[in-house]
């Protein structure tokens, strides 16, 4: 069954598009879309990949870093995450962790813990969501919505982190299209 809004092949019976995640329940058995129209936000939604957001390099630390340096890199760089790699080579290590401002609000924040002896990976949101950047924007928005995330690690095929998106970069895609 093909996909109405991104075009991908899926298998007959297919609940959602394997590509965008589309809800496919709405086609019906002979392909076509029973609302018949998408409005042009939906659909540049679906036709845009994340890579038209041009996503900026991710701040990168490995798991061994202490929860001090980490939020200095944040502080200095502000910028409300970094995230966590297997090795300290910055990006050639792959995504383990995210470590975002409201893990530290919830996890860190008048506990009175010693910054310089806590490391990341004890802070951290483990194995987060990510996407890649050929992925249509409307995937990166569904993950972003629900998991209730702000930023979105874009990785490699081999879960090297290669980019970071945020809510703010797809309300701006919105925003700058249709406003």
């Amino acid at each position: 069954m093909k996909c109405p809004f991104c075009g991908h092949d899926n298998l007959p019976g297919a609940d959602a598009c394997e590509q965008c995640l589309t809800s496919l329940t709405h086609v019906d058995e002979i392909g076509i879309d029973a609302r018949q129209e998408h409005s042009d936000i939906e659909t540049s939604l679906m036709q845009q990949q994340i890579s038209s957001l041009q996503p900026v390099a991710p701040l990168c630390v490995a798991r061994g870093t202490t929860l001090q340096q980490a939020i200095r890199i944040m502080r200095d760089s502000r910028i409300g995450c970094v995230v966590v790699t297997d090795v300290a080579a910055g990006n050639a290590g792959r995504l383990v962790g995210i470590l975002t401002e409201r893990d530290l609000l919830q996890k860190v924040t008048g506990q009175g813990l010693d910054y310089s002896q806590c490391m990341v990976e004890d802070f951290m949101s483990p194995a987060p969501e990510s996407s890649r950047a050929e992925h249509p924007l409307a995937y990166a928005l569904h993950r972003m919505i629900i998991s209730d995330l702000r930023y979105l690690p874009i990785v490699d095929e081999n879960d090297r982190p290669e980019g970071i998106i945020s809510s703010r970069d797809i309300i701006a895609y919105i925003n700058k299209s249709y406003a």
